[in-house]
């Protein structure tokens, strides 16, 4: 399944992810985290190919409003990260995130608006 990105939003949007990824994240969590991927308004972004249904994603716009929920939390960074749910530093900051439920979908789009 591949997870996608829209920004319908009127600001540019920065996106980090959070993946189940048990071989990668075995001992941190078993949960894999990326990020940012910029999207432009009206534009969009490929960010996992995965065979979980499950994701969860957090988001923030250049004009400060963000894309949060109650999963995680997540450790995100200033610059592009990878890394695992259980691994942070005194750089990062911990967000909540958005569960995504691909259900099956060989290609699933996530709409940000307001």
């Amino acid at each position: 399944m591949q997870l996608h990105f829209r920004n319908r939003y009127t600001s540019k949007v920065w996106v980090a992810i959070m993946f189940y990824s048990p071989a990668g994240c075995r001992d941190y969590g078993q949960w894999g985290t990326r990020g940012w991927w910029p999207i432009d308004p009206g534009g969009e972004a490929f960010v996992l190919n995965t065979d979980n249904r499950y994701a969860a994603f957090y988001a923030e716009a250049a004009n400060g409003a963000v894309w949060t929920g109650p999963y995680g939390p997540m450790y995100v960074y200033q610059s592009a990260f990878d890394s695992c749910i259980n691994i942070g530093s005194t750089s990062a900051r911990r967000v909540g995130t958005r569960l995504v439920d691909m259900n099956g979908y060989a290609r699933y789009y996530v709409n940000l608006t307001a």
